[in-house]
């Protein structure tokens, strides 16, 4: 027997008897998986000797297996794909003794039925619109602040009660929490009797404050604001100093190839976006062919669960796009994540708006 002749490989008639003809290579049964992040993972394997999948693998025109399919090229698996043929992987591992081997290639996609057959028509392809993502994770996150206490829901009330009165509201109060903690009047005068001597805001405020204040409906609605500003100042002279506030991030985590056409999206970094302009986003990264794996939206309006909630019912419609983040993975894939503050709170005159 000759030393390029393999036991159980059929040379097709057009072929010669050569080990390194791409034609004696035969796909073996696909290995397929699913998950929630990605879809479907399917690796298809090719068998043969180790010089005939290399060449198999190499693509070019001729090199087909012994069923005619060509791994690249314009009649390949993937026509025209960047990197690896749109494949998020490829392996070669040799078997008895190194002369024979099976090579692999796998794809990540929501479309089992074409994965199987023809991976370019299930949404691998930069026509397609899925740029070799291989997953991208939303997650809706709580992150609590700790503010002043003269920044609480009651002095800010108190302020807009005040009018174009209330600017500098909140440090008025405080500074009168200051002086009569330090045994001073509303001036920084000692007081004649410190210990003796109760807080009140009337007598530490502004005469135009308290009469503007004096009969405003509570937000609390059991009482008017003058009395609510009382418990502020009660909890301040038992030591409270700052108060827990709850604040939403939104994080979109990205796995993606070294070849892959999805950029961090630093555009509009360190602005105020509306909700709308967020979804407006989803949708463009959704539409570009119809991506399979992100985001997990609604088809329709490619809208977040609880997203459209906090915009629409809860009126948090203002977010504050921060800086994206890029990481090198050390299997030479690339990790995009990005995020969305809740800016309620946030301070508008720093940041432009996003328009």
């Amino acid at each position: 027997m000759a030393n390029n002749t393999f036991v159980g490989f059929n040379f097709p008639s057009s072929s010669t008897t050569s080990s390194t003809d791409s034609q004696v290579v035969r796909e073996l049964q696909p290995v397929t998986t699913w998950n929630r992040d990605g879809g479907y993972t399917v690796t298809r394997r090719w068998r043969g000797p180790i010089d005939s999948l290399v060449a198999f693998s190499n693509g070019g025109s001729g090199e087909a297996d012994y069923h005619g399919t060509y791994f690249t090229g314009a009649t390949g698996i993937v026509p025209g794909g960047a990197g690896r043929d749109g494949a998020v992987s490829t392996d070669l591992v040799r078997e008895d003794g190194g002369q024979l081997g099976v090579f692999s290639a796998t794809w990540v996609t929501s479309d089992i039925s074409t994965a199987l057959g023809n991976p370019a028509a299930a949404g691998r392809t930069a026509a397609s619109g899925d740029l070799y993502q291989e997953s991208s994770i939303w997650t809706l996150d709580g992150n609590d602040i700790e503010k002043d206490l003269f920044d609480c829901p009651v002095v800010k009330a108190c302020a807009d009660a005040l009018g174009s009165g209330g600017y500098g509201f909140a440090g008025r109060c405080k500074k009168a929490i200051e002086n009569y903690r330090n045994g001073l009047d509303e001036v920084g005068d000692p007081l004649t009797d410190p210990a003796g001597t109760s807080f009140l805001w009337i007598s530490y405020l502004d005469g135009a404050d308290v009469t503007t204040l004096s009969g405003q409906s509570s937000i609390l609605g059991n009482a008017n604001l003058f009395i609510d500003l009382g418990d502020v100042a009660e909890d301040a002279l038992k030591g409270a100093a700052a108060f827990s506030y709850s604040q939403y991030v939104l994080r979109n985590v990205k796995t993606v190839q070294y070849t892959s056409s999805i950029l961090p999206h630093y555009e509009n970094v360190n602005r105020i976006w509306t909700t709308a302009n967020i979804t407006t986003l989803l949708a463009a990264e959704t539409t570009g062919g119809g991506r399979p794996i992100d985001p997990p939206t609604s088809i329709v309006a490619y809208t977040l669960p609880v997203l459209g909630v906090l915009g629409t019912v809860l009126n948090f419609s203002k977010w504050l796009y921060r800086t994206p983040d890029v990481q090198q993975l050390n299997n030479g894939k690339w990790q995009i994540t990005r995020e969305w503050w809740e800016g309620t709170e946030i301070a508008t005159s720093c940041y432009r708006v996003y328009a």
